[in-house]
Parts: structure tokens; sequence; C-alpha cells
């Protein structure tokens, strides 16, 4: 078995994740939810629901992604598109001082799956960046890289809290600021290549 083939969709999709741009992102529901809820929650719990669901996000797509849009009747350009939507609300919030957020905060499981494990981390980029390795690739090599991704996801997510002792909270406000401008930019730049792939004939 070649390791390298794994390795190289590992880092492409760790590249598509990109789990540094969520960090503020991730800290600002975690504070939301500690400032607003009695029950008390550690950083490490929060990373592995989200964790937990990114892995079976990734495994998901890498077995079944394909044959799964198929059955669903959708392209990987609509998932793009629709994903890419989502992702200028989310960045526009975000802006906007996660108004959305002081909602998500009051659940803080939900908020870790939705949106954090997806769109923003395991996003339509993701998902068809998996179904389009999977024409190349067979399914351990996926499989193989989406594991080690995901590792290298844990890792990143899991320093989250060094980014705050680092930056402070007003570093960590403006950090989020910023990762606004790049979810939205990425959305608006997902929406740009599901159009561009369309067949108009």
């Amino acid at each position: 078995m070649n390791l390298d083939s794994s390795v190289i969709i590992a880092i492409k999709l760790f590249a598509i994740m990109d789990p540094f741009s969520i960090i503020p992102y991730l800290l600002a529901i975690f504070e939301e939810y500690s400032q607003s809820s009695d029950t008390k929650v550690s950083w490490k719990f929060l990373v592995n629901k989200v964790e937990l669901a990114v892995l079976i996000l990734l495994l998901f797509f890498s077995v079944i992604g394909r044959a799964f849009l198929d059955f669903l009747g959708l392209s990987p350009e609509s998932l793009e598109i629709g994903g890419g939507i989502i992702l200028i609300y989310l960045g526009i919030d975000t802006m906007g001082g996660f108004q959305q957020l002081r909602f998500l905060g009051r659940n803080l499981v939900e908020a870790a799956v939705t949106p954090i494990a997806t769109p923003l981390i395991v996003g339509p980029g993701t998902m068809a960046a998996l179904v389009t390795l999977s024409v190349t690739y067979g399914i351990i090599y996926l499989i193989l890289g989406s594991l080690i991704a995901a590792v290298l996801t844990y890792i990143v997510l899991r320093s989250g809290p060094l980014l705050v002792k680092a930056l402070g909270r007003t570093g960590t406000v403006a950090a989020g600021r910023f990762t606004a401008i790049i979810i939205a930019a990425f959305g608006v730049q997902l929406i740009l290549q599901g159009i561009s792939q369309i067949k108009l004939a």
C-alpha cells in the first residue's frame, strides 16, 4: 500500500478545512455558553464533540459520498453553491458581533455540530473534494487520509486556549472579525466555483 497517496489526501483535506481560522469562532461559542449557562463545559469536551462530528462526516463522504449525492439527486456544484450561501451568512453574522451565536450558545452540543463541524470545518468544499478524490483514489486511501486530517484538526483545535493567552481577549475578538472576512470570502469562492462547473449545454 502506497501511504504517499493518503498523505497527499490528508494535506489537501486539512488545507481545505483550515481549522486555524475556526478557532476564534469556536472560542466565541464557548465563551458565550460559559456566560449564559449554569452548566460548566470544558474546552476539551467541546473540541471532542466537534472532532467526533468531523470524523463521522469525513468517513461518511469518503465511503459513500458520491452515492449519497446521487441518491439525493444533488451535484457537487449544488453542494458548493448551497454551502457557500451558508458560509456568507455566517461570515456576516460573525462580523456583526456573533448575534446568531448568542442563540447557538444556549445549546453547545448542537453548535458543535452545526455550524462548527459543518459547514465551517467539513463544509461543501471538503465534501466535494472527497467526492472528487474518490474518482482517483481508492476508499482505503481516502479513509486513511481522512483519519490523518482529522487527527491534525484535533491537535489544532485543542490548542485553541493557547491562542487566547497569546492574543488576549482583544486580539481574539480582532481575529474573529478577520475570520468573518475569510469565511465570507470562502463562501463566495465556493459559489463561484460551483457556478463555473455548471454545464450549460
